[in-house]
C-alpha cells in the first residue's frame, strides 16, 4: 500500500474529519479549539497526515507557540492511526515528518498532550524516548 505521509492541506479537511470521526474522536471540537497547552502564544496549528488513495489513515495535530524563556515549542496531540496499521511503520513515518518539521520551524523542543487513559500512544511516545 503506497501511504504518502506529509502535511495536511486546506482540502483535505472534510478527509481529516471523516478519519477522526472514524477513530471515535470529534474533528471540529479539538482543531478550532487552542491548545491546552502552557505556552505564551499560540502561533500555527498544522497537521501531519497519512494519506492513501484520497484516504487518511493517520493524522496527528501540532500546535507550535512560544514560550518567554524557552523559545518556540511544538505540542503534538490527537495522533491517531488506523487500527490494522498500527503495528506498520506508519507511526515511525509520522514522527519522522513531525521531526523534520520541527527542525525547519527551529523548534526548541516538542511536548505531547495526551489522555492518560490512552497507554497504547504513552507506550508508544516512551518507545521513541519521550519523557
Amino acid at each position: 500500500m503506497d501511504i504518502d505521509v506529509r502535511l495536511a492541506t486546506a482540502q483535505e479537511r472534510n478527509a481529516l474529519e471523516e478519519f477522526y470521526t472514524r477513530v471515535g474522536l470529534n474533528f471540529h471540537e479539538f482543531a478550532s479549539q487552542a491548545s491546552c497547552t502552557p505556552m505564551v502564544s499560540k502561533q500555527e496549528t498544522m497537521f501531519i497526515v497519512a494519506v492513501t488513495k484520497k484516504l487518511v489513515v493517520a493524522a496527528l495535530k501540532l500546535d507550535i507557540g512560544t514560550d518567554s524563556e524557552l523559545g518556540k515549542i511544538g505540542f503534538i496531540q490527537h495522533f491517531e492511526i488506523e487500527h490494522e496499521l498500527e503495528k506498520t511503520d506508519l507511526g515511525l513515518r509520522m514522527l519522522n515528518k513531525l521531526f523534520e518539521i520541527a527542525d525547519e520551524k527551529s523548534l526548541i523542543a516538542l511536548d505531547t498532550l495526551v489522555n492518560e487513559l490512552r497507554q497504547d500512544v504513552i507506550g508508544f511516545y516512551n518507545e521513541l524516548g519521550f519523557k
